[in-house]
């Protein structure tokens, strides 16, 4: 079966038909792409995910999908669906059409949104014309198993974009490209990258069956999609070439990205023939391009590069080199190491410099080796406390050894962030404490002990963050919320914390270490560890995942939505800025204004 819809279906899109202003709304809007399918349907895309479906039956009513539950379900920010296409009067309703299509594309852009996808949705919208170079005539394309026999079968194929061109040869053929889309140079790297693609497409180019559903799917395409006007200009009689050939479509790319990404090509003997390459300049509608040292986001590239400022005008310090930097597959030495000193290590300590704690606060570093060395039983080795400047693992000895150096200033302090409890004194203090409390190795980045003027003790288990994010939760974890007598479970139904006691609400990047850090002090007031319990979350104001902003709600304010008011009291959260400013209050000797200073160039000032 072709990618070719019935006469029957076809009509209701032309003049006259019924989904006639549904399918000009779609045209209207650069943000959505019409799709011909298999089996008859039609399905719209934004941003490569599916926003509605329309599959045809004969003789009854169309069949109308639309977006998955799972992009609004749970939501804390409001948004949703507010108006349901259903039935097939419901897309002749174009107020309707409209609201919906506004209410996906956002709920879509919120869920998920990759900077490929909006990259290989534009290129088609901008190359829908026959008068053009080359006309890109479907997404997503892959060959229909079930016309190729079982033997001949290609598995696991799937094209980006397909492309034509509309010059032909010198020969007189018109060429049909298999396309795929990539942003910046890391994206290519590995077997989501060039080899990966030029051995799948060299596969459909090899296999006459593949081939001739190719063709079929291509011809059917063009003709249906020039009928529903989906294609600008005059129409060409074509007449394709047997054999496909390969293209890469290269966005957002520094002109090292296209040199490296020439010479891969070259490298590729005789496959590289007949490869063509487009490169694409960046454009409002696209992301910024990731940088290929591990796809920062915008914060954490900044902060990357504000660490090496830092060690190259506070610390006068040399660059280091990251252990965890692996030249890549396509990567010539010269290109790897230019990569590495401009990009990847900048904020990397040498081992000479790392054993000599220059990643410390320099007012306090005599007693944050002996605190490391009394947690470690020696000064520590590992590079990604001692001689990575960009990740959390450090900051922790940087704010609270010295914080607690002076435990009167440490309870004021602690007295003025969580002001509902009676904290008289500091009984303890760990850095990196795990209570095992639920069974598995959740930790605090901080763990304080206080006692209250009753004589009563508290706990305050504090997780410190700067560039992180959120991270997937892994399988014992997922099967423990699946448990109901799970350690995740008890906890959670006997803490009255809750809104909803289904540990399943926190399988989610955003919310699994705010949950699991919170549970795990809540368990320790009911194993009789102790009397209060509070979970506090200390991060920069400029890390929006946390923080909410312009509209877009951060993790601690969505989080706080499925808490009860017990859970409220428990669950707190605080900027470096904020919390600076209390120390600043109860910290006034001159070293501690020093740590102070450090601390605000440090981590709070990423301009430089």
């Amino acid at each position: 079966m072709a990618r070719i819809l019935s006469s029957d279906h076809l009509a209701k899109y032309l003049e006259g038909g019924v989904y006639y202003d549904f399918l000009h709304y779609v045209k209207t809007d650069k943000e959505l792409a019409f799709e011909i399918r298999v089996k008859d349907e039609v399905m719209i895309y934004c941003q490569k995910n599916l926003i509605l479906k329309i599959s045809h039956r004969k003789n009854t009513s169309d069949n109308i999908t639309m977006l998955n539950p799972r992009y609004y379900t749970n939501r804390k920010d409001g948004l949703t669906l507010s108006v349901q296409l259903r039935e097939p009067a419901d897309l002749q309703d174009a107020d309707k059409v409209r609201r919906y299509f506004e209410d996906a594309k956002a709920l879509c852009k919120k869920y998920k949104s990759h900077e490929e996808f909006i990259v290989q949705q534009q290129y088609e919208s901008e190359h829908n014309s026959f008068s053009g170079k080359y006309l890109a005539i479907d997404m997503e394309w892959a060959p229909e198993q079930a016309k190729i026999p079982v033997e001949c079968r290609v598995e696991k194929t799937k094209v980006d974009l397909l492309i034509v061109s509309n010059e032909p040869d010198k020969v007189g053929k018109h060429d049909i490209y298999l396309a795929e889309v990539k942003c910046g140079l890391g994206a290519v790297d590995g077997k989501s990258g060039i080899e990966e693609h030029v051995r799948m497409s060299q596969r459909i180019i090899n296999n006459v069956y593949v081939r001739q559903a190719l063709l079929q799917d291509v011809m059917s395409i063009i003709k249906q999609k020039t009928q529903l006007q989906l294609f600008e200009g005059t129409p060409i009689r074509y007449n394709f070439s047997e054999r496909p050939k390969i293209m890469f479509i290269l966005a957002n790319s520094s002109e090292y990205d296209k040199l490296s990404f020439d010479r891969i090509i070259n490298n590729l003997g005789e496959a590289c023939h007949n490869i063509k390459i487009e490169y694409l300049t960046s454009s409002m509608e696209i992301q910024p391009a990731r940088a290929h040292y591990g796809g920062d986001s915008d914060y954490r590239k900044a902060c990357r590069h504000h660490q090496a400022w830092f060690r190259e005008n506070i610390l006068k310090l040399e660059m280091g080199r990251n252990h965890s930097t692996r030249q890549g597959t396509n990567e010539t030495t010269e290109e790897f190491e230019h990569r590495r000193i401009t990009e990847t290590d900048i904020a990397t300590l040498t081992l000479a410099d790392a054993a000599r704690l220059m990643n410390f606060v320099p007012e306090y570093r005599e007693e944050i080796g002996k605190a490391l060395c009394a947690d470690r039983g020696k000064i520590p080795t590992d590079l990604g406390l001692m001689a990575n400047m960009l990740r959390s693992e450090h900051i922790p000895w940087n704010i609270f050894v010295p914080m607690m150096t002076d435990l009167v200033a440490a309870a004021n302090s602690f007295s003025e962030i969580l002001p509902h409890r009676d904290i008289k004194t500091i009984r303890n203090w760990k850095i990196e404490y795990a209570p095992n409390t639920i069974q598995d190795r959740t930790a605090f980045d901080v763990y304080v002990e206080y006692e209250t003027s009753e004589t009563r003790t508290g706990v305050i288990g504090i997780e410190v963050k700067y560039t992180e994010e959120g991270y997937s939760v892994g399988n014992k974890e997922f099967a423990m919320m699946q448990e109901p007598t799970s350690a995740y479970s008890v906890t959670t139904r006997a803490s009255r914390c809750f809104v909803n006691n289904d540990p399943l609400q926190f399988n989610n990047p955003d919310f699994i270490q705010l949950w699991r850090n919170h549970i795990l002090g809540l368990a320790m007031i009911q194993k009789g560890m102790t009397d209060y319990f509070d979970s506090l979350t200390l991060y920069p104001s400029e890390n929006t995942h946390f923080h909410s902003y312009d509209g877009h709600t951060g993790s601690i304010e969505a989080y706080e939505e499925l808490l009860t008011d017990k859970g409220r009291e428990t669950f707190h959260a605080i900027t470096y800025e904020a919390f600076f400013d209390v120390l600043k209050k109860h910290y006034k000797s001159d070293r501690s204004v020093s740590w102070m200073d450090y601390l605000e160039e440090r981590y709070i000032n990423t301009t430089y």
